[in-house]
């Protein structure tokens, strides 16, 4: 069967779908044109629908979560981009084990789970992303990781929704095996355990930390290199001279290297010269090859290793 864009838009209209959404609105880089159709699903059922109606029809879809590390094309995104940045339901607690929904914030989940007596999420209340988006990279920060606390996890995957265990080798640096586009991330169930006492103050060493040293009152997508085997990308783009570097309003944060901002109007043209012009010269330089971790929406930079 053929599907019309008429038809798509229309039943992914019916669903809540709105027209015309800048992705600038939705990233927190601030940069990106518009996206033809925008969902912020109300339900599971209206979730799996959609993506059920894009891949039968052939159209072209994103998962988005809280937008916290992605690079929008300057040209937009001509398809629907599926914002899973909403919690269908309160955390459910049994327990020192809590499953939430994965469009709920983590910062908020880190945050209350401590505020409750428990101990797991200290280390990662600072990461702005949603807790699918944590799930999907793995994320993690000062010696702590999703992969310490996550053991359940609902996905949707090949048009199955269901619950699995999750493994060891589930998970590593950055990387997860409930990522997008291989399946959708729905719920999580993580195990923690009864604070002993430390928590808060770890929560706000781990903040004061970010504060100190990051970049957080100017636009970006968090660190923009993945950390090199034996490396830091920070520390290598710094001995190359290129804290502060800058095309257009794209620049290496004066205050962390391993973090390229927005100071004003930025554009991903920009954004994507200044990324490949850091790792053409780290690897000249030092030998070492930087991979990015922020994720791209809409026209691919193929000279960029994203």
């Amino acid at each position: 069967m053929v599907w019309s864009f008429a038809r798509i838009r229309n039943e992914l209209i019916a669903l809540g779908a709105v027209e015309h959404v800048s992705l600038s609105e939705l990233t927190s880089f601030h940069v990106g044109g518009d996206a033809a159709l925008m969902l912020r699903p109300q339900s599971y059922d209206a979730l799996k629908c959609a993506i059920d109606l894009c891949r039968q029809a052939g159209f072209p879809f994103v998962l988005l979560g809280r937008g916290t590390n992605i690079l929008a094309s300057d040209d937009g995104y001509d398809g629907l981009v599926i914002r899973f940045d909403t919690p269908l339901h309160p955390p459910i607690y049994f327990g020192t084990h809590v499953t939430v929904c994965c469009g709920m914030s983590l910062m908020q989940l880190a945050r209350e789970t401590v505020a409750n007596g428990l101990s797991g999420f200290e280390r990662l209340a600072g990461i702005p992303g949603s807790v699918g988006g944590a799930c999907a990279m793995n994320a993690g920060a000062y010696g702590g990781e999703i992969k310490q606390i996550l053991r359940h996890i609902r996905v949707y995957r090949d048009g199955v929704d269901a619950w699995v265990d999750v493994n060891d080798s589930d998970l590593s640096y950055r990387k997860s095996a409930f990522s997008f586009p291989e399946c959708i991330a729905l719920e999580a169930e993580f195990a923690l355990s009864p604070d002993d006492g430390t928590a808060v103050s770890v929560m706000e060493d781990c903040m004061r930390k970010r504060r100190e040293k990051q970049p957080l009152t100017v636009p970006s997508a968090g660190s923009t290199f993945k950390r090199p085997a034996g490396h830091f990308a920070g520390a290598l783009i710094e001995q190359c001279g290129l804290k502060g570097y800058a095309i257009g309003d794209a620049q290496v944060s004066p205050k962390h290297a391993g973090f390229i901002v927005n100071n004003g109007h930025a554009t991903e043209h920009e954004i994507s010269r200044l990324i490949l012009y850091v790792q053409q010269t780290v690897l000249e330089q030092t030998g070492v090859s930087l991979e990015c971790e922020i994720k791209r929406i809409g026209k691919e930079e193929p000279k960029c290793s994203c």
